[in-house]
């Protein structure tokens, strides 16, 4: 295995790094892939990273993993998260991320970019994330997948692409698992942060002032809240207003559009619509039902 990996085109860019680095683009035609529905486009090994970006935008979806060392990562205006050996996160398409070692520090970093419509099921089953950074285990193991995987695009037949999409997905998977696995301590917040939920029905949603309550920042409400409900933090909100609007449906005589007000909706056909949208029922026809 260390002697394919010493064999492959190495180049020198003192702008990223004072060591060689390795950058291995999808060598086949994109059309000759079995795999349609997620391409690797490039992957790369950059030992000894120097280069800070500032407001990078990248065109692929981009996981990055962090073998040593250790620097700052930040999506757009979010807080800016300390990143270490072992850290690992993703750039989406279209936004605009700062990130790398501070001055007079380096890190060890992979990446792969990918592309595909499979990416959106990942999205909705937590292996791709956004504005987060995680931390894996037992380094070494993941660093032993990562560089199979360059293996496998720098082999430059289609098959070895498609491999390379599949132990992706494999990869993404396990680091899910091994993450989730030391998450228990989540649920001590997921009461408190429930019942700010379900204060909130009346006013707007502010996920900033209950993360600041819970001393955990909003990327951190947003995957608990995920991971207890199965829904992003704001359509579980909706939800819930909805639930609200049900209840004053019932038990009370409010118009429909004092109900909308209530809940904070300002536009009444807005709230008639997403009421529609999630019971499948006009509030109107709720109520007559009822």
């Amino acid at each position: 295995m260390m002697e394919g990996i010493d064999m492959m085109t190495k180049y020198m860019d003192d702008m990223i790094s004072p060591y060689p680095i390795r950058i291995v683009d999808l060598k086949v035609d994109p059309s000759r892939l079995k795999l349609q529905h997620l391409k690797i486009g490039q992957v790369g090994h950059l030992p000894g990273r120097t280069l800070y970006r500032e407001k990078a935008v990248f065109k692929e979806w981009a996981l990055v993993f962090i073998a040593d060392g250790r620097g700052v990562y930040q999506e757009g205006e979010e807080k800016e998260t300390e990143v270490q050996g072992g850290a690992y996160f993703f750039f989406e398409p279209g936004k605009e991320y700062c990130f790398g070692p501070k001055p007079a520090e380096s890190w060890d970093e992979y990446y792969i970019n990918f592309r595909g419509p499979r990416v959106q099921e990942w999205l909705r089953e937590g292996l791709v994330f956004q504005g987060e950074v995680k931390t894996a285990p037992e380094v070494h193991k993941w660093v032993h997948k990562l560089e199979a995987l360059i293996q496998l695009m720098d082999s430059g037949i289609p098959t070895g692409a498609d491999r390379a999409a599949l132990q992706l997905e494999a990869l993404l998977y396990e680091l899910m698992i091994s993450n989730d696995s030391g998450r228990e301590g989540d649920d001590e917040h997921w009461p408190e942060i429930l019942e700010d939920l379900n204060r909130m029905v009346y006013e707007p949603l502010h996920p900033e002032l209950i993360a600041c309550r819970h001393h955990i920042s909003v990327s951190t409400l947003r995957r608990i809240t995920k991971a207890h409900t199965g829904y992003p933090l704001g359509d579980y909100a909706t939800r819930l207003k909805v639930g609200e609007a049900k209840h004053l449906l019932i038990n009370t005589n409010l118009q429909i559009q004092e109900i909308a007000h209530l809940l904070g909706y300002k536009d009444p056909l807005y709230f008639s619509r997403v009421f529609k949208k999630i019971t499948g029922v006009s509030a109107g026809r709720f109520r007559d039902m009822m």
